[in-house]
């Protein structure tokens, strides 16, 4: 199934993901066969969709029956009028040529994803230090000190002022919807000690701050967490970290977590986590999102993660067989919007400005049986960082015209380094998890030139990496969708192809522009340009279903 719309900014965008994926079930595999012309289109499930196959059969040119392969009859259907039921909706539109008895539209549903997390994240104001390598933001992004994040140019996770800090130093910590916080959680970044040692935790009552809970000579040791219980807890939106004295003269802290009444999640962190049913209704895929933001680097972006399970216990970045780090950069302002899932993958494409980003979770279409390749996990963005730029690099923006910023189907490893083995898991916008759990980095394209010959131990997108750019429409105009098959080298178990991305194919660009529809049997594909880049051989097709 898919939607489209318009969401105010990047963290409403996810929102609207979030309400997509697990309010109904979806709906998928339209196909027709018949004499009229009319469509059945705005598909999906319902809130209580099971895994099952529909029969749609026209009785007469206005009245279609319902009939599920689990659910039964739950039919008719009027042309011309939405069909709602509890699992699946449609609506089927009359043609030039009317339907006659026998004309028939199949369907199939899934289950709603599951929602594991969710928790829209806030935004931090500091008297001091919002702008800048050490900004105050790094405080709530989930830099924890473990891989990648205490590696290299990633070490500036944390808040820190160098100058004379200005007492009082407040932190204003403003969410995105009402929160009812019972603990606080900070964490010293270094052993130097620097750190607040009286404050008070407050909240905006619409008047006056509050104050929730105080503190007074604290000592913070370097990655040891400490925990502050609030007595009595408020549902607000706006708190605030009044700090009114320091140890020493410095302040170096590590990370604010604010938990939940509710579930104990840190409401602090932006992050969405699912559970994706697959179509037969049984399987377990685990994906989510995790927006992060700069406003000194003017930056506004979600990471696409991939699990092999969830721990609700466990931080984002501290699930069984995570993989992160590649990115899907949006902006602080509208986003024009397509969402598409069935029971087995998700689809978004967000436009900013004039330009197109992309990204894929969930599994390959594949080519081995669940027992020869049971977890195919597939994951594309439209922005990796091998060579991992500083926090407060305004390459994380969407305005990045490099080969780093390349929709999935064109992967690139851009700025990483390139050595002379396999490249790095997170040094291409598509990343394919292996037979042994681990992760494979794919690309299409290398510094965007496809003559190069690949390496045996790289791995490649098929056709991307051969191209396209003598295709020409068929006769006709008639259009080509190419299927994208993930292509693994030989890294010691001989050479393999998992399968091809779902719903999603290369075309020529020939003669077509951004969000041209082409229809292929009862569906529609939408095109999508390479994010600013306008050849031929730059553009894919996202089947809308």
């Amino acid at each position: 199934m898919f939607t489209t719309g318009t969401a105010t900014d990047y963290n409403d965008l996810a929102e609207r993901l979030h309400t997509f994926l697990t309010a109904k079930g979806s709906a998928f595999g339209l196909a027709y066969t018949g004499t009229g012309d009319g469509r059945l289109t705005d598909y999906s499930g319902g809130a209580s969709s099971v895994a099952e196959t529909f029969t749609i059969t026209a009785t007469s040119p206005t009245s279609f029956s319902v009939v599920g392969s689990v659910t039964g009859s739950i039919g008719p259907a009027t042309v011309g009028t939405p069909f709602a039921h509890a699992t699946l909706e449609f609506l089927i539109s009359a043609g030039t040529t009317p339907f006659v008895a026998g004309d028939q539209f199949i369907l199939s549903t899934a289950p709603k994803w599951t929602s594991l997390r969710r928790s829209r994240g806030c935004r931090l104001e500091a008297t001091q230090g919002n702008d800048g390598t050490y900004a105050v933001q790094n405080l709530v992004d989930g830099k924890l000190n473990i891989w990648p994040f205490n590696v290299s140019g990633l070490t500036n996770r944390s808040w820190n002022i160098y100058t004379t800090v200005t007492l009082p130093q407040e932190v204003e910590i403003t969410f995105f919807e009402p929160v009812t916080i019972s603990a606080y959680e900070l964490t010293l970044h270094d052993t130097t000690g620097q750190a607040p040692d009286d404050w008070q935790m407050q909240y905006w009552d619409g008047g006056a701050w509050v104050t929730l809970d105080s503190q007074m000579g604290i000592v913070f040791y370097n990655g040891i967490p400490q925990t502050f219980t609030i007595a009595a807890p408020v549902s607000a939106t706006r708190y605030r970290w009044h700090i009114t004295g320091l140890r020493y003269t410095q302040l170096h802290m590590g990370s604010l977590r604010m938990f939940r009444q509710a579930d104990g999640v840190d409401a602090c962190f932006h992050e969405y986590a699912w559970k994706a049913p697959g179509n037969d209704g049984t399987s377990e895929i685990f994906v989510g999102i995790h927006g992060f933001e700069r406003q000194d680097a003017d930056y506004y972006d979600w990471e696409i993660a991939g699990m092999d399970g969830w721990l609700a216990g466990s931080t984002f970045y501290q699930q069984v067989g995570f993989q992160g780090n590649l990115y899907l950069p949006l902006w602080n302002a509208a986003i024009p919007y397509w969402f598409v899932c069935d029971g087995r993958r998700a689809v978004v494409i967000a436009k900013i400005s004039t330009q197109y980003e992309i990204a894929v979770f969930g599994l390959l279409e594949p080519y081995y049986s669940p027992g020869q390749w049971p977890y195919p996990l597939v994951l594309g963005g439209s922005m990796s960082h091998g060579e991992f730029s500083a926090w407060n690099d305004t390459d994380y923006r969407w305005s990045l015209s490099d080969n780093r910023h390349r929709i999935f189907t064109h992967a690139d490893v851009g700025g990483a380094p390139v050595g002379t083995g396999e490249r790095d898991p997170w040094d291409t916008q598509l990343r394919v998890r292996n037979l042994d759990g681990g992760w494979k980095a794919v690309e299409g394209s290398l510094a965007d030139a496809i003559t190069s010959t690949p390496q045996i131990y790289y791995h490649i997108i098929w056709p991307t990496r051969c191209g396209l750019s003598e295709l020409d429409p068929g006769p006709g105009a008639t259009y080509d969708l190419w299927p994208v098959m993930v292509m693994l080298g030989d890294v010691g178990n001989g050479y393999n192809t998992p399968g091809q991305l779902p719903g999603i194919a290369l075309i020529t660009g020939q003669d077509l522009s951004a969000e041209t529809l082409i229809r292929q049997g009862a569906v529609d594909w939408i095109i999508v340009p390479n994010v600013f880049r306008n050849d031929r051989d730059d553009f894919c097709a996202v089947r809308l279903d």
